[in-house]
């Protein structure tokens, strides 16, 4: 489970976007709730990549106390070799990116994040 509880606080204001993109960037992709979704929604490479990520809020809607937000993340992959001492693949960060719906609880500040399409 995953608790936003800045962008629920946010919920509601015109800062609800950048709080909501700020709070989700800091969490990092090794998150243990954003891995597995960040690692379903690779398409060029084979495992999620330490570097930072980016977040753009695509929509929101807001009903009764819930908020469900369609958000791009943008992040880096890499191919993973064999981790043999003589491997000669590079191990370099290809850009990623991908849609994921946000389920947010106003109330808890609980959250689910599910893929929507892979970048």
């Amino acid at each position: 489970m995953l608790r936003l509880a800045q962008s629920a606080a946010a919920s509601s204001t015109a800062a609800f976007n950048t709080t909501l993109a700020k709070e989700l960037e800091a969490l990092g992709p090794q998150h243990p709730a954003l891995s597995p979704v960040l690692q379903a929604g690779l398409s060029r490479t084979s495992a999620v990549a330490d570097d930072p990520i980016r977040i753009s809020i695509l929509g929101v809607d807001e009903d009764e106390g819930q908020i469900r937000a369609r958000i791009g993340v943008f992040f880096a992959g890499i191919i993973a070799g064999c981790n043999c001492a003589d491997d000669p693949t590079p191990v370099d960060s290809l850009p990623e990116r991908c849609e994921l719906l946000l389920d947010l609880d106003c109330a808890s500040g609980s959250a689910r994040l599910s893929l929507l399409d892979r970048g």
